[in-house]
């Protein structure tokens, strides 16, 4: 087991795998659509409290909305926010001008 699985919410290890099935088999269907199944295919019962928040914000991470927060240990408890992919365009050494 990774140190990032083992600091991640047991409510986030058992709901990703469902999402990400969910995603899966929906692509490219209409978002409405994508969302009724990711409606029927929450696993915890009623739709409420720290789970479902859990649930909701899983959701975004893997719909590319909202950035994965990463956990560390190194030195206590720390988090990290992964770097959005969309700003490698903007660091890019072939978009300095080497002056």
């Amino acid at each position: 087991m990774s140190d990032f699985s083992r600091l991640q919410s047991n409510w986030r290890r058992y709901a990703a795998p469902i999402i990400e099935r969910v995603l899966a088999e929906h692509a490219g269907r209409p978002e409405p659509e994508l969302r009724q199944a990711l409606r029927d295919a929450y696993p915890f019962g009623p739709k409420e409290n720290h789970p479902y928040k859990i649930w909701l914000d899983e959701i975004n991470v893997q719909l590319g909305k909202k950035p994965r927060r990463v956990v560390t240990a190194r030195g206590g408890m720390k988090v990290q926010i992964e770097p959005d992919p969309r700003q490698e365009s903007m660091f890019a050494a072939d978009s300095v001008d080497p002056k």
